[in-house]
């Protein structure tokens, strides 16, 4: 059995079985307040929400306790639907905060990026052990900020014979117990050609093609409930030729539940498109059968107004990332226009390079308050529950999830909860409101993922935190970090010297 087969075999034995082979029954006793985000949005007081299995069972008042092998006290807790983080670069945790990149672009994040992973895989650092540990780390921080399913996009294999990466995260994620729609990413656009990303990471056609068709063999898995899904999911159209999206575009449709993913209008896309295609990034999509119902992108910050409402009609989901967006000075995407013309809108945060964190609610608080900055009427502004809902069922429509995003019988068990009675929330008239606009209090208290607990107390249940920390601060060591001096690439810089730039 392999190492996957086990992890797997592992958390469907502590998910699934209770007494006598039969599906185990958990009961989640009088929460506070439960946030469906159903299709009707019901909102219960003092309800019971009971799992059987991967699945919700029911939800009500006072639910019987018959056959139950598990009852667990919800009083005091908020409960939604796991979040669902719709864009992220898991590879990149053991690239945060770079001092050089406080305040830079887009160019200079992909100059250091190219730079520090090769530098680490000439070392021999740059391994599927090192994706793994960092993936572990993100993975726990998400579920600890009550994030239940990732849409991870891996785009860096350097080398002629890149090392398992996207199995290696596909791993790291059965062992946190978190869902993973697993993105295996693409550069075919090197330097040397003209693209914005080193040529070490430039891949041929042929064997990107060949790995996407191995990963789905291997891992995707079309039913529901699926823990583990696979995305073909190209950088973009500043770092991937345009036979590649034609490519992935076809082999999705011999695979229904494999869905399309990619980077679509920053900044340097419109411009390197123009200047190269004499087109938009969404016309290099369109013409390459990347734009329909089973494609969904990230960032989408700044398209033309007329383009939206070809993005509804081609019915693509747009993963709204809010913080990251900022902290490269791009701005908001335009989030009510898309809300208003019925596009499918989820939530990520994107990569650790270009947002130091993976949690949603704090991204969350960010953009409740940065689209208020627009002059924009009162009546425009994303509401909390707005928010919420593009974080959980806007993310999971994004992910062609009909399983996931709200709390509803036959849904999956995905469950976050987070503490109603800490200090910070003292006060509150609006428990949902209160989980973005008050205090810091994002980590969840307990969370389920298909009705296996991940999280209680605060704590993971099924990995180390501590040595997860570890792993990561032994791939910084090796950089330097931590000894007064620290080079990303060639550059050597002291840490004065970076106290002065």
């Amino acid at each position: 059995m392999t190492r996957l087969a086990s992890l797997r075999t592992f958390v469907c034995e502590r998910t699934f079985t209770g007494s006598g082979g039969r599906p185990m029954k958990v009961l989640l006793r009088k929460l506070a307040h439960v946030a469906t985000f159903d299709a009707e949005d019901r909102e219960l007081r003092d309800a019971d929400i009971l799992v059987e299995g991967p699945r919700i069972a029911a939800i009500g008042e006072d639910l019987a306790t018959d056959g139950v092998d598990r009852v667990i006290d919800g009083r005091g807790l908020l409960a939604l639907p796991g979040l669902i983080n719709a864009h992220q670069h898991l590879y990149q945790a053991s690239m945060r905060t770079l001092p050089e990149l406080e305040r830079s672009g887009m160019p200079e994040f992909l100059a250091a990026q190219d730079a520090l992973v090769a530098r680490r895989w000439r070392e021999g650092r740059f391994t599927a052990d090192a994706v793994r540990a960092t993936a572990r780390a993100v993975l726990t921080e998400s579920v600890l900020g009550g994030v239940t399913t990732v849409a991870d996009q891996h785009t860096v294999f350097p080398g002629e014979r890149p090392e398992p990466y996207v199995e290696a995260t596909v791993e790291a994620a059965a062992e946190v117990g978190v869902r993973l729609h697993a993105g295996r990413g693409s550069v075919t656009f090197g330097r040397a050609r003209g693209g914005m990303v080193d040529d070490l990471f430039a891949e041929p056609l042929d064997a990107v093609l060949a790995h996407a068709e191995r990963l789905i063999a291997d891992h995707h898995d079309p039913n529901r409930f699926a823990m583990t899904r696979v995305v073909l999911a190209p950088s973009g159209v500043v770092s991937d030729v345009p036979e590649i999206f034609r490519e992935f575009a076809d082999l999705a449709a011999g695979h229904p539940t494999v869905r399309l993913h990619t980077h679509l209008h920053h900044h340097e896309d419109t411009r390197f498109a123009r200047a190269r295609y004499g087109t938009s990034p969404w016309r290099i999509l369109v013409d390459n059968g990347f734009a329909g119902p089973n494609v969904w992108v990230a960032h989408a910050t700044t398209p033309p107004v007329e383009e939206i409402s070809d993005y509804a009609a081609a019915g693509i989901g747009i993963a709204h990332i809010p913080a990251a967006d900022l902290k490269l000075g791009w701005g908001l995407a335009p989030l009510r226009r898309y809300l208003d013309a019925g596009i499918p809108v989820g939530v990520g945060t994107t990569g650790s390079m270009t947002n130091d964190g993976a949690g949603l609610l704090g991204d969350l608080r960010v953009a409740a308050l940065a689209h208020r900055a627009l002059r924009t009427a009162p009546a425009e502004w994303p509401s909390a529950r707005e928010l919420l809902s593009a974080a959980t069922r806007g993310s999971a429509a994004c992910l062609g999830r009909d399983d996931l995003g709200s709390l509803a019988v036959g849904m999956a068990a995905d469950i976050a909860c987070w503490d109603l009675d800490s200090v910070d929330r003292a006060g509150v008239h609006d428990p949902v409101a209160a989980l973005i606009f008050t205090g810091l209090s994002t980590r969840a208290r307990l969370v389920l993922v298909n009705g296996g607990v991940v999280v209680e107390d605060g704590e993971p249940t099924r990995v180390d935190p501590r040595r997860a920390v570890r792993e990561v601060r032994a791939i910084l060591a090796a950089d330097g970090v931590g000894t007064g001096r620290w080079r990303s690439g060639s550059d050597v810089r002291s840490s004065a010297q970076y106290a002065a730039a």
